[in-house]
């Protein structure tokens, strides 16, 4: 890893190069988990993929343009290329040929290998391989915005900063349409709010984000941020407005101790920050409180042993009325259980008092019993 960078003394505004960088990449996860929200609703996850990648022949051929990094060119010629990825993937999709990920699957590496290749003649413009996938995080307290000749803080804080009010007031002036749009679009229809336009808008802030998010972390951490930390909010919550908050929450968490590990452990701090954010989605498949890993088995397990149970039941009322007796040994016998499992059974059946234990131990059920074993059946 790239030594950590400390900014010079006498800046105008003195901020600690740690607080500069963590702020870049919070900054980056709340700008791209707020709009991948939609993205992993409208089931287009990979567009982020696709859109990340994509933009850099956008990039490239601004840059080739003017002549340098300018950053109104490199963010026009980054959402143009944003824009013509989306066509393109919709065009292949819509021609019904091709799935929406095989379409994705093409286009993308298609576009991503132009720029590729026009990266390596960008002459004495400073733009490589390296920049473009793990990004340069660490150099953003060098990367300075001056105002005529007076040093008002870093770039990346103002440039992401802007791009964070034009996400959030896109996010809350077509809320409603996105809303609509993203879980039913015969009804967008229906109602008039075009969802197409409002599919194109949305792309037209995906590729923004990316383009602008993409100068300071790379294209790897751009995708993490717009996908993992909205897809753990997706196994949290089923309300919109909480997983727009806790998938920011979750990029800012990732963000920050993804960077506090990456100084301990001196590795990479893209790296360690995306690989935070898997972390923290993995948790969270595993013990959310509805859809998670463990909850779902659980789910599982109670209705199986739900339906075990009017088994015994139905089992006990028929050997009933066929003047057999019924204990223990028999439903294991009769239903291929375990003895563990069977008693198990037993025991719980008549603590629920659907069955009576006779002096010889066999199970008679009661009244509630025979209630419940009849519902069972029909």
């Amino acid at each position: 890893m790239k030594s950590k960078p400390q900014i010079k003394k006498g800046a105008i505004m003195e901020i600690s190069s740690d607080l500069i960088i963590i702020g870049t990449a919070v900054l980056v996860a709340a700008n791209c988990a707020s709009i991948g929200v939609f993205l992993v609703l409208r089931q287009m996850a990979m567009m982020s993929d696709a859109i990340s990648h994509a933009v850099l022949l956008g990039i490239v051929i601004a840059i080739f343009a003017v002549g340098g990094r300018e950053p109104i060119p490199v963010i026009v010629g980054g959402v143009l290329s944003g824009i013509l990825t989306v066509s393109l993937v919709e065009l292949l999709y819509r021609s019904g040929k091709l799935k929406q990920d095989s379409s994705i699957g093409i286009i993308f590496p298609f576009l991503f290998a132009i720029g590729v290749i026009l990266v390596t003649q960008a002459g004495n413009v400073h733009i490589d391989a390296q920049h473009v996938l793990y990004g340069s995080i660490e150099f953003a307290p060098f990367d300075l915005l001056y105002l005529d000749e007076l040093n008002i803080g870093s770039k990346s804080l103002w440039v992401l900063g802007i791009l964070a009010i034009a996400n959030v007031s896109f996010i809350g002036i077509l809320y409603k349409e996105l809303k609509i749009s993203t879980f039913d679009k015969s009804l967008a229809l229906g109602v008039g709010l075009m969802p197409l336009l409002v599919h194109y808008l949305l792309m037209i802030m995906v590729a923004t984000t990316a383009v602008v998010a993409f100068e300071s972390v790379g294209a790897i951490l751009v995708i993490a941020f717009f996908i993992v930390p909205a897809s753990a909010s997706y196994l949290l919550t089923e309300r919109l407005s909480r997983m727009l908050v806790l998938s920011v929450s979750l990029g800012t968490v990732s963000a920050v101790i993804g960077y506090l590990f990456a100084i301990i452990a001196d590795v990479s701090i893209s790296g360690s920050m995306a690989t935070t954010a898997g972390i923290i989605f993995g948790l969270t498949w595993v013990f959310a409180p509805n859809r998670g890993l463990i909850s779902r088995w659980r789910r599982i397990s109670k209705q199986r042993f739900e339906i075990d149970l009017g088994i015994v039941l139905t089992l006990i009322q028929n050997e009933h009325d066929a003047d057999r007796q019924v204990s223990t040994s028999t439903i294991s016998n009769s239903l291929g259980w375990s003895k563990e499992y069977s008693k198990k059974l037993a025991e719980f059946v008549k603590a629920q008092k659907f069955v009576e234990i006779d002096a010889q131990g066999n199970l008679i059920l009661t009244g509630l019993g025979l209630k419940k074993a009849e519902n069972f059946s029909n």
